[in-house]
């Protein structure tokens, strides 16, 4: 359910510092501007210390995980003294210069050994030439051209009538050197490119390009031995890394507390603040404000019309999981409903009808629990690690009524045990049995998909009512009667009760009717109002009375492939234990991988077109999205945990 909200004013004298910080250890208001129409309009000053603070320990925080090739996971554990024994001990600002300056040395060594490697790249063209190229450009009356021709092509003995010399080989290309008068440069040039020469710019180096090379090598492995130095001092950061994690969280709370106490607003005589605070935890309040301001004053009032009032979903334990759902949708409006409690029962169905297994759903809850073990400080995985779990039961309980264990091997082992016949006896429909059992498997997707549209519909009229009364909920009413007429009229139909089909049908048109009146009543204009009205009639057929209910055809679609899946994944595995022993070892190999891929593949199709069918079928009928989450000042232990 969505939580009941307060907007609170609190007015004081005192210095509100070590109230707001057991609001932050205690995190259940959220904190905001006062208007500045009551006269605050000087706040808190909190300088720039903190911020530096938070980008010298974010640097640190990212070393870290630099130097270990991962992001940091999982909680640190530890009491209130040694947290604070941490944080007082921790030298940020010599840690910080320390590995900083270490980090720039090594950018800086890296770049030079960029430029290394460009001037060996270079030099390596030119390694062999028997001459210094300085003195070829220094020659007054005669100009040069360094070429490259591929080897397989002949070498040419001058270039008009200029003799042309072999200076070496690079790769698959042969290095040419032609000396020149400098008027005949450009058609050199021009005969080099003719015959796909490629001519090589060079500097004027002043030794051969052999020593040279000789020097860029020993400066490269002086260069990487420095590198390798400076980045074992890095590695030291990783003894440092509990304190860096723990300084971060407690960096970070900082700026949450002084961005809060910067809310705080100072008029002449008197100091205030604003919020919101849900219904149940104003006690808590009141209790804070008699040990840390007893001479504050608290006002609370109930939420305006014109209020961006904060969104916060209050479920019990068994429904919680579900706010997953919910919260990747986004959050209702103030005055709507909570979705989470009403599509948890209708998700569970849905995504056991989409893997359909029991085995599959026994590893499931397997899955989830190890995943609430492994991650037990984290409480969004713990929360998505539950719906996993509730699904893995509902998965086993669909996987029994349909027979299906890793597809169907209860067919395949051998008949007479106890466990087997009383599985065996537990299974109402089997949909690859044959004759009629995947249509009536269809039929209950199908039956499932009108339950969940009737009760969005029923939600969308229970709303109406609560906020617009009976004489302005006629929409909402005449869907949900229409929609229930023609359930009732099509069992009137399959169970012969002819009588009942005159009376239910002429309900279900003045209904129609009635809805088209409303509908057009809302346009102006005589066409328009036409329009609308056929229109609201159209839509109704399309799509709650087609369109929605048929969407839920994709549950059995999903739950047949994942049985046909497993059967074909079974007989292959049985039918290779015809070859002695290789072919057992095979199939056990075959058996495991297969089932496992045909469960994640299933396991992300049906939690993604489960959760489709909340969105676009059912949250269409009720849901009114747009809510702000509630954002209390609360200590952001992000790798943190308080014993």
């Amino acid at each position: 359910m969505i939580s009941k909200m307060k907007k609170f004013y609190l007015f004081f004298t005192g210095d509100p510092s070590d109230f707001l910080r057991e609001l932050q250890r205690e995190g259940y208001v959220e904190i905001t501007h006062l208007p500045e129409t009551l006269g605050f309009n000087n706040t808190f000053a909190s300088g720039d210390e903190p911020e530096e603070n938070l980008k010298k320990i974010e640097f640190l925080k990212e070393t870290v995980n630099k130097v270990e090739g991962k992001s940091f996971s999982g909680k640190i554990i530890l009491n209130a003294q040694e947290e604070e024994e941490i944080i007082k001990g921790f030298p940020l600002d010599a840690t910080y210069k320390k590995f900083y300056q270490i980090s720039r040395d090594i950018e800086q060594r890296n770049k030079i050994q960029e430029k290394l490697s460009s001037i060996r790249k270079e030099l390596s063209l030119i390694k062999d030439i028997p001459v210094i190229p300085q003195e070829l450009f220094s020659m007054k009356l005669f100009s040069f051209s360094l070429f490259l021709l591929p080897v397989k092509r002949k070498s040419p003995d001058n270039i008009l009538s200029f003799k042309v010399e072999e200076a070496g080989q690079h790769g698959q290309a042969s290095l040419y050197l032609i000396i020149f008068p400098i008027e005949k440069k450009n058609d050199i040039i021009r005969h080099i490119e003719d015959i796909n020469g490629t001519i090589l710019q060079i500097k004027r180096w002043n030794r051969f390009p052999s020593d040279i090379l000789k020097k860029i090598t020993q400066l490269e492995e002086n260069n990487q031995t420095r590198i390798k130095e400076l980045h074992t001092r890095l590695k030291e950061i990783s003894s440092m890394k509990y304190p860096i994690f723990v300084f971060y969280d407690y960096a970070l709370s900082v700026l949450q507390y002084l961005k809060a106490r910067k809310n705080t607003g100072i008029s002449k005589f008197v100091k205030g603040l604003r919020g919101w605070i849900k219904e149940h935890d104003v006690p808590r309040i009141e209790s804070l404000l008699n040990t840390f301001l007893p001479d504050g004053y608290l006002y609370l009032s109930n939420p305006d019309a014109n209020d961006e009032i904060p969104i916060a979903l209050e479920n019990k334990r068994g429904i919680e999981p579900f706010e997953v759902v919910t919260d990747l949708y986004g959050k209702p409006v103030y005055n709507n409903l909570d979705p989470s409690p009403h599509l948890s029962v209708f998700f569970l169905l849905s995504f056991a009808f989409c893997i359909t297994d029991a085995a599959y759903g026994i590893i499931l809850i397997i899955a989830s629990l190890l995943l609430m073990k492994k991650f037990k400080y984290a409480p969004g995985i713990i929360k998505f690690s539950r719906l996993i779990l509730y699904s893995g039961i509902a998965t086993i309980f669909m996987g029994v009524i349909t027979g299906s264990w890793f597809g169907d091997m209860l067919s395949r082992i051998p008949a007479g045990s106890l466990p087997v016949e009383t599985l065996k006896k537990l299974v109402i429909l089997n949909p690859l049995e044959g004759g009629n059992s995947a249509f009536i498997f269809l039929g209950w997707a199908l039956i499932l998909g009108y339950i969940q549209i009737i009760w969005g519909l029923y939600l969308n009229l229970s709303t109406s009512l609560k906020h617009h009364g009976f004489k302005n909920s006629g929409e909402p009413f005449s869907l949900l009667i229409i929609q229930v007429l023609v359930a009732l009229i099509i069992v009137a139909l399959v169970t012969s009760k002819n009588t009942l089909i005159l009376p239910l049908s002429s309900i279900l048109v003045f209904f129609f009717i009635y809805l088209m009146i409303l509908t057009g009543m809302t346009q102006k204009g005589f066409f328009m109002r036409i329009f609308w009205a056929v229109y609201s009639a159209y839509s109704v057929i399309a799509s709650n009375l087609l369109g929605d209910i048929l969407s839920y055809s994709r549950l059995f679609g999903l739950g047949l492939t994942t049985a046909v899946l497993g059967f074909v994944i079974n007989e292959m595995a049985f039918l290779l234990t015809g070859i002695p022993i290789v072919g057992y070892i095979i199939a056990a190999i075959l058996f495991i991988v297969g089932h496992m891929a045909n469960l994640g593949i299933n396991l992300l199709g049906g939690y993604v077109h489960t959760s489709r069918l909340q969105y676009l079928e059912f949250f269409t009928k009720f849901f009114e999205g747009g809510g702000r989450p509630f954002s209390p000042l609360a200590e952001p232990r992000k790798y943190t945990l308080i014993k």
